[in-house]
Formats: structure tokens, sequence, C-alpha cells
């Protein structure tokens, strides 16, 4: 029973976390720290003592100890964590847009600034252009053959975003596409109408400049508007 109901809980979070109550993501939290203890309880008690969750991460770990059931290695866990989220809240890059030219600028220069081997970097957006998910490959002629159907289908189901971003380097110094670019631009382009999915540009970048296959009108020299 106690290792079902664990079990069950965690496919929850997995498949539909934003539905748990406050108790229940506690409840899970605490799974690894209290493992032989049934830890609802505990989780209670924590929100009972503090309020909410924002008054559970911001508690000392001291006071954390003083809720039933909850010893110094698990006061230490969600003290950590509380420091993260603050930290988190401080961070003043906080959300990535990337809805005009200027901010995928910024982003794929930050990205790229020091980074001195080739690298492929697929940027997921939603339809406010806010960045999703990146996903990066360090060896871009290998993984441009790799990126077929069937694993750029996993990454949109995985993501679900509305338009994808795709950036990379040239080491060499020169941002000026290659043949096999417009290969791999084409590929995408049609790997992307095939999913429903907008592709917004293609980048390239080298020594702090970019070239933008829509800006700079390749896209449509290609045949893709």
């Amino acid at each position: 029973m106690h290792e079902g109901h664990r079990e069950r809980m965690r496919r929850r979070l997995f498949e539909h976390g934003s539905s748990l109550t406050d108790h229940e993501l506690f409840e899970i939290l605490l799974f690894e720290h209290i493992p032989r203890k049934d830890t609802n309880p505990v989780a209670h008690a924590l929100l009972d003592s503090f309020g909410d969750p924002a008054g559970v991460f911001a508690a000392s770990p001291r006071l954390l100890c003083s809720v039933a059931g909850v010893g110094p290695r698990t006061a230490e866990y969600i003290y950590l964590i509380g420091q993260i989220l603050g930290r988190l809240r401080d961070d003043e890059r906080r959300l990535v847009r990337l809805s005009s030219f200027g901010e995928v600028r910024s982003y794929v220069r930050r990205r790229f600034a020091d980074v001195a081997v080739e690298r492929l970097e697929l940027y997921f957006t939603d339809e406010d252009g806010m960045l999703l998910c990146t996903k990066s490959f360090t060896d871009i002629r290998r993984d441009e053959v790799a990126l077929d159907g069937r694993l750029f289908g996993k990454l949109l189901g995985d993501v679900k975003p509305t338009g994808v971003i795709v950036a990379h380097n040239h080491p060499s110094g020169s941002c000026e596409p290659s043949a096999e670019d417009d290969r791999a631009f084409t590929r995408l382009h049609a790997l992307c109408r095939m999913y429903g999915v907008c592709l917004n540009d293609s980048i390239v970048y080298a020594d702090g400049e970019l070239y933008s296959y829509y800006r700079e009108g390749r896209a449509a020299r290609l045949g893709i508007r």
C-alpha cells in the first residue's frame, strides 16, 4: 500500500503536476528524505505551521525542525530549496523573450560568446515568443543527420512549442551560411511544416556577428516564405 501510494503520487506529479494541492506537492517532496513513513501528515504540519509554501521555504532549518516529523537533514533540504527559489526571484534575467530580432541577437550572443567548438541550438518558443526550452548539440554535422522526423517530433511532443529558432556557430570566423547550412535549413523548415510549428528563423553566429536567414532574404531565395 505504502509503495503503491507513492508510485501513484509520482505518476500524478509527472502527468498532471499542476492539479496537485500544496500539501500533496510537499508530501512528494518529502518522499526521498522520509523513506519509511507516511509524509502526508508532515506535509500538513509544515503548511499549518508556516501558512503556505512561501512560508515553509522562508523558514530557517531550526524552525523547520520544530515541526513533528522533520529532522535536520529534511530541514536542510527544504531550506536549500528555499534559498534557490529566493535567488531565482532575484535573478534579473527572469524569463527570456525571443519575439524580436534584437532579443534573439542578444540571446544568441550570450549563448555563443565563449564557445570555441561547433554547436547547434534549438530555441522552442510559445505563442508570445517566450522561451520554453533550449536544446543544444555539440556536434553539428552529426546532429544535422540525427535530427530526423522522429527525433524532432519527440522534442516537439515533449516541449509543445508554437515556434522554433535554430542557431549555430562558425568557429572559422565568418557567419556567411554554407551550402550545407542551406540544406539543413530547408530540411528543418520541412519538418516544422510537417508538425505544424513555425520556423521563426535560422541564425549563424561568428565572432559576435549574426546572419539571419529571414532578415537577409536568404530564406526567400531558397523558396521559403
